[in-house]
């Protein structure tokens, strides 16, 4: 996906409504599990939706649905309480080779480009 040259963004985004369970440790150190929904990924992260106050930094679990294996992911991004993005967080991939199968989840989820 190229990106447009006055966005920092390294990927373009794809926007999604997909539910994930998100696993780990809130901002206040609590062990978690959240029935969370990702709202735009791109081809090293996702940005989702939590009920959950995340620190950047902090890892995470995400599970899709069906057979997809858990993956590990970074908190790169958290808004701020009481923002108009609150309970939104930015995700990228621990592991600097995956990524997201973006064919396949087009396939499955009807993700289009915009």
């Amino acid at each position: 996906m190229p990106r447009q040259p006055n966005e920092r963004r390294r990927f373009g985004r794809l926007p999604v409504r997909m539910p994930v369970v998100l696993r780990g440790c809130d901002a206040a150190g609590r062990e978690f599990f959240d029935r969370a929904e990702i709202v735009s990924i791109d081809e090293r992260g996702a940005r989702a939706q939590t009920r959950f106050q995340l620190q950047t930094g902090a890892e995470v679990t995400v599970e899709l649905p069906a057979k997809d294996r858990p993956r590990r992911m970074r908190v790169v991004w958290s808004a701020e309480a009481a923002s108009f993005y609150e309970g939104m967080v930015g995700l990228e991939f621990v592991d600097a080779d995956d990524s997201w199968d973006l064919e396949s989840l087009r396939l499955r989820w009807g993700i289009r480009n915009y």
